[in-house]
Parts: C-alpha cells; structure tokens; sequence
C-alpha cells in the first residue's frame, strides 16, 4: 500500500471530507495547538518525525513550534505543540499524529511514575512482547527513556536499565542517554 493510502486508511473519515471540501473550495492557512486532555511528560520525538517526513512528501512546509521540551511536564490542555500550515495539506494528519504522539507521552508519565515511587529499583522495559508490532515498541522503549531520565533526574531513581529485545534495547539505552544529557546539560556515564 503506497504511504498516503495507508495513511487515508488510517485517517478519521471526516478528517478526509474536510481535505476534500477544502480542495474543492478553497485552502487557507491552519494553526493547530496539539494537547493531551490529561497531565503528561513530553515524548514528541515520534509525531515530529511524522510531521517532518509528511510535509517533505507532500513537498509542503510545516511550521512546528515545540511548547515544552522533551522530558518536561505537561499539564492537561496545555499545547505541547504548535503546527502551521495548509489546511489542505495538515487536516488529514490529526488521527495518526494523535497516535504518534499520545501514547509516548503517557507512556513517558507512567515510566516516569513507576521509577519515581520505587527508585532504588532497576526496571527492564517489556515493550516487545506487550505491543502491537516494531513501531509501537520502539515507541514503549523511547517513552520509557524519557520517563526514566526524568525520575532519574527528579528522584534519583535508577529507572530503566534496558529491553527485552535487542531491537529496542540498543535504542532504549542510547536513548537515555541522550535525553539524561539533554536534560542535565552534563554527560551521563552509560555502561554498556
């Protein structure tokens, strides 16, 4: 299946009679504040790669605008992120982006919560058996590095260590490290 049809097969279908209405009427300019309707710790990683790889497709250009760095709390309603651009071009995209980016940040709150109420305990991320296929477990693995480097940073927990999967694994702990040295602004020791 060619991307954009996948993409149209994953799409709400009133989100695909608006593109059709405002291709037949007329485009304007959209401006979207992306929220999660409950407190949560920002893991964009995912939805900003979807947005970047889909405007290059369709040889648009989106403005995104990140509300709150990664890693960082969000309350409910609060934007993470502000997308600009053709309606034309964005309507369609607000189903899958939700899923890219709802899941890994509260993905990221739980992670960060588990570490934080028990932080002398080193967790193992069990994403490849408990997800729906490679994307969502790298996505579970991700959270889980940046839930952690959070509680790491707040509460002094040891957090995830690493996956079940190799696949997951080597990205997890890269992950965290990268986020615990964006984080702190000093380089973290990794032992591998």
């Amino acid at each position: 299946m060619h991307a954009m049809d996948e993409l149209a097969a994953q799409t709400d279908s009133y989100f695909l009679k608006t593109k059709a209405i405002v291709g037949h009427f007329g485009d304007r300019s959209a401006a979207y504040a992306v929220f999660m309707r409950r407190p949560v710790i920002c893991a964009p990683r995912f939805a900003i790669e979807f947005l970047e790889k889909t405007a290059a497709r369709r040889g648009q250009k989106f403005d995104i605008e990140l509300s709150h760095p990664e890693g960082t709390w969000v309350g409910a309603g609060d934007p993470i992120l502000h997308v600009g651009g053709s309606l034309h071009a964005l309507v369609d995209l607000e189903t899958v982006l939700l899923q890219k980016l709802g899941p890994a940040c509260v993905a990221a709150y739980n992670a960060y919560a588990m570490c934080a109420d028990l932080p002398k305990v080193a967790f193992m991320a069990m994403d490849a058996r408990h997800c729906a296929g490679a994307e969502m477990a790298a996505m579970m693995a991700y959270a889980a590095a940046v839930g952690s480097a959070v509680a790491q940073r707040e509460a002094g927990a040891v957090g995830f260590v690493g996956c079940a999967a190799d696949a997951t694994a080597r990205s997890q702990l890269a992950m965290t490290a990268y986020v615990l040295w964006k984080t702190s602004r000093r380089r973290p020791t990794v032992i591998s």
